[in-house]
């Protein structure tokens, strides 16, 4: 019987989505075949071996254990870290520093997607259709610079724009710009979460279409679902809290683009050398079909897409686990 360790929580913002993920894989994991060891990351960075979920509140009292510590326990990690320090490739350093098997994206693709400028950058150079964008870093040039240089970029946008944080998720730090005068305001929020902003083209009657991938070398790539908004763009709060949005199985798109995106979800996969699982997006307007963005650790919550559009392919959420820890290496 192999141990697998859950890593969850963790000392970004969808803190709170990781529990919830880490709360269904935990029921759902197949206790015949694993031993289960939680493994809790508080915002602050500690560490913790819990024996239930529950001591998530009373962390306090338990001692913080070390990595070292971890590599003796475990045979595989299974992280389910959404956002930064956990998604990124922070994480997945501290398992290959212990050669430590993991399950999904190794540190290059997992920081590379969750970066969405380099993302960007690299399926420009790709020629990989996707929406018109700026990138705002403020970490490397002073705010009045900045300012001016892009004023002439974000000239050739017209209305409305999305502005993002670059390293974020769960729609988090997200805001639509209907007017320009509103455009600093939007940024001064998404920098709250990020010194580098995305500022992206606006899309009107988009569909916003997601598949998932699972596999290392051979791959297996979902039928395309169509997220269906009761909103301009899928926040946070609609996402965790409200659930405003349903799917619609199968999308509504030509076979043409049906075809397209798988081929594209594949291609993308491939390269940005995702491993194990990710999900995979795509909008749709005006008959065009563009990326969106990779999710190199997507939710397994109770409403998340990635575990119903793999179920949807006829894999059980204790068979999508199951191959998930296969996948480790």
């Amino acid at each position: 019987m192999k141990t697998v360790g859950l890593f969850f929580g963790g000392m970004s913002n969808e803190h709170d989505v990781s529990l919830a993920s880490a709360k269904n894989i935990i029921q759902q994991i197949d206790t015949k075949k694993y031993e289960l060891l939680l493994f809790y990351i508080s915002s602050k960075g500690d560490l913790y071996q819990l024996s239930t979920l529950m001591q998530v509140d009373n962390i306090q009292e338990l001692p913080t254990i070390s990595f070292k510590e971890i590599q003796q326990r475990i045979d595989i990690a299974f992280p389910i870290t959404h956002g930064k320090y956990g998604e990124d490739g922070n994480l997945q350093g501290f398992f290959e520093w212990y050669h430590i098997p993991y399950c999904g994206c190794r540190i290059l693709s997992s920081a590379l997607c969750m970066d969405k400028g380099m993302f960007k950058q690299m399926m420009q150079s790709a020629n990989i259709p996707q929406v018109p964008f700026s990138t705002l870093d403020f970490s490397l040039i002073s705010n009045s610079e900045l300012s001016k240089s892009n004023l002439i970029a974000l000239s050739d946008f017209s209305l409305p724009l999305y502005v993002k944080p670059a390293n974020s998720g769960s729609s988090i730090g997200i805001t639509k710009v209907e007017d320009f005068k509103h455009l600093s305001q939007a940024i001064e929020k998404a920098r709250t979460y990020d010194t580098k902003i995305i500022v992206e083209q606006g899309l009107i009657a988009l569909k916003e279409i997601e598949v998932a991938v699972i596999g290392n070398e051979h791959l297996t790539i979902s039928e395309p679902w169509e997220l269906v908004l009761v909103k301009d763009f899928y926040a946070y709060e609609d996402k965790y809290i409200n659930n405003e949005a349903t799917v619609k199985i199968p999308a509504d798109i030509t076979l043409s683009q049906h075809q397209q995106i798988k081929k594209l979800a594949e291609t993308v996969y491939r390269k940005c050398e995702c491993r194990g699982f990710a999900r995979i997006d795509f909008f749709i307007a005006n008959g065009e079909v563009y990326i969106n963005e990779v999710n190199t650790l997507p939710g397994f919550t109770d409403i998340s897409m990635f575990p119903m559009l793999i179920k949807h392919s006829g894999i059980s959420y204790t068979q999508l686990i199951d191959i998930i820890i296969s996948l480790a290496y």
